[in-house]
């Protein structure tokens, strides 16, 4: 007997990603991918880390699901307005991240189903190796009811 179920990840890194593309209207590139693919001189890179399981119960799961935001600034010396610019960004994604607490979207079955207490829980500036590149890092993170019976 075949299994059924819904792609969780690919509807929360949709939805995810759509937030960060509605929100930045193309000043800020958006992709998803564990590979670094320069787009620009700065952009947003979404790779999707782990998932947790909270609760089971013979109805349904909910788990928490946890997704890496890079962002990336591409500048070989960082000055005083570079790094104005680099704080006005982290600054309005963990607004975006906060005045979406809870995302609803449609999945492949056409149902609605809904990420809830998202959030980004720690934040680590200037997180690459690289000294070309500037990179800022969260862990961003949502919880979902799943396999509902």
């Amino acid at each position: 007997m075949a299994t059924t179920f819904t792609n969780n990840w690919k509807n929360i890194v949709d939805k995810l990603e759509s937030v960060f593309r509605s929100e930045f209207k193309g000043a800020l590139a958006v992709y998803r991918g564990h590979d670094d693919t320069p787009i620009g001189n700065q952009y947003l890179q979404l790779n999707p880390s782990g998932s947790e399981l909270v609760e089971y119960t013979v109805k349904q799961e909910i788990r928490e699901f946890t997704i890496q935001i890079l962002y990336h600034l591409l500048e070989s010396s960082i000055k005083e307005n570079t790094l104005d610019h680099i704080m006005r960004i982290i600054s309005r994604i963990e607004s975006l991240v906060h005045d979406n607490t809870s995302m609803t979207f449609t999945n492949e079955n056409s149902v609605s189903e809904q990420a809830y207490n998202c959030r980004v829980e720690s934040m680590e500036m200037n997180a690459g190796e690289d000294e070309d590149v500037y990179i800022v890092q969260w862990d961003w993170k949502c919880l979902h009811r799943t396999n509902l019976v």
